[in-house]
C-alpha cells in the first residue's frame, strides 16, 4: 500500500464568506479567484504528489460549496498510523463552525462511506475542523497528539479525544493570531521535530510546546510563518522523506530543512493561500496508507476507489481534469 491523500477538485474554487483574513482586500472586498490559474496550480501539485510516490484520490465539490478544496478540512481519521486496513478504520467528519462550509460535511460522509471507511460521529454542538486541528506528531512509539483550538474547533473537542477516541494525552494549544486560525496553519510535523510557529499561540500555549519538544522544537521564523511554512504537506514513502512546502519560502529555510534528511519540494499554490488562506498541507486529507484493492472492500468499495483515484479521473476528463 501507498500513501495517499484526499484532494477536492477546485474547479468550484472561489472566495465565498472571507471567513479569514487571507481572503479580503485592504478594502475588506473579497478576493476574486482564477480559476486557470486555481486549476493549473492544483495540478502541478498533484504531480509533484504522484513523482513523489504519494497516491491521489479526488472528490468532488458543488458549486455552493467553494470551500471545500481545501480537503484537510474534512474531518479526522482515527488509525490513520495503523497498519491496519482503512475499512478497520474511523472517519470523524468536521463540524464547520463557518456557516457556508456546514454542508461540506454530508459530502465528506458519502465519499468516506462510498470509499469504505467507517464513519463516526460525536455531539452536534461541538464545533470542530477534524485534522486541520488535530494530528500526531511523531511515529511509531514517540507519537505526540496535538489538539489547537481557538478560532474553528470548541475547546471540549479536547477532552473528547483523549478519553473517547485516542485514549491517550492531548497537548492542547490555544491559537491567538486570527491569520493562523488552524493549528496546521503554523505546526508540521517531521517525522518526530516539530515546526512551529510560536508567536500564533498564547503565552502558556507556547510554553507547552517548548516543554514537551525540547530539542525536537523548530521555530519558524516569522517571514516564514507569513509564507506558510507551517502548512507544509510531511510525507514518508518507504525509507524517503518529503516536505511539499510553499514556494515562497524562503532558500535557506529549505536548505536548513533539506539537512535534516528531508527532501523539500516546494509547490505554488499562491492562488489557493494568496485569496483563500490555504496551503499545501490545506489541501490535502491525509488518508494514510492505503489501495484501490485494499483488503476489506466490497466490490463496489474498490470500484469507486478506482473511479475517484486520480488517474481515472484523468482519464475521463483530460490533463486538465
Amino acid at each position: 500500500m501507498k500513501p495517499s491523500v484526499l484532494m477536492t477538485h477546485p474547479r468550484h474554487f472561489a472566495i465565498k464568506g472571507g471567513a479569514n483574513p487571507h481572503t479580503r482586500n485592504e478594502d475588506d472586498s473579497l478576493k476574486k479567484v482564477d480559476p486557470d490559474v486555481a486549476m493549473e496550480q492544483w495540478n502541478r501539485y498533484v504531480d509533484a504528489l504522484l513523482d513523489a510516490g504519494v497516491d491521489v484520490y479526488v472528490v468532488d465539490a458543488t458549486p455552493d460549496l467553494s470551500g471545500m478544496v481545501f480537503a484537510a478540512n474534512a474531518g479526522f481519521l482515527l488509525g490513520r498510523l495503523d497498519a491496519r486496513p482503512s475499512p478497520q478504520k474511523t472517519f470523524f467528519p468536521s463540524h464547520f463552525k463557518v456557516e457556508h462550509r456546514i454542508a461540506e460535511s454530508s459530502r465528506y460522509i458519502q465519499f468516506m462511506t462510498a470509499f469504505g471507511i467507517p464513519v463516526g460521529d460525536y455531539p452536534e454542538q461541538w464545533h470542530w475542523e477534524g485534522e486541520a486541528d488535530a494530528f500526531p506528531i511523531g511515529r511509531g512509539d514517540d507519537i505526540t497528539w496535538v489538539f489547537s483550538y481557538g478560532f474553528r474547533s470548541d475547546p471540549e473537542i479536547g477532552d473528547w479525544l483523549e478519553s473517547g477516541v485516542l485514549e491517550t494525552d492531548v497537548l492542547r494549544l490555544k491559537l491567538s493570531d486570527p491569520r493562523f486560525y488552524h493549528g496546521d496553519t503554523v505546526l508540521c510535523d517531521l517525522g518526530g521535530e516539530c515546526m512551529a510557529y510560536l508567536d500564533a499561540f498564547e503565552d502558556k500555549s507556547q510554553q507547552r510546546l517548548t516543554d514537551t519538544f525540547g530539542d525536537r522544537l523548530i521555530e519558524i521564523e516569522q517571514k516564514d510563518a507569513e509564507n506558510f511554512l507551517g502548512n507544509s504537506f510531511y510525507a514518508e514513502v518507504g525509507e524517503e522523506r518529503f516536505l511539499f512546502c510553499p514556494s515562497g519560502v524562503r532558500k535557506k529555510t529549505q536548505k536548513a530543512i533539506a539537512k535534516r534528511g528531508v527532501e523539500v519540494i516546494p509547490v505554488d499554490v499562491s492562488e489557493f493561500f494568496g485569496k483563500g488562506g490555504g496551503g499545501p498541507k490545506c489541501l490535502v486529507f491525509n488518508l494514510g496508507e492505503c489501495h484501490r484493492a485494499e483488503a476489506g472492500l466490497t466490490e463496489e468499495q474498490s470500484a469507486f476507489r478506482h473511479a475517484r483515484h486520480i488517474d481515472s479521473v484523468r482519464r475521463r476528463r483530460g490533463r486538465a481534469v
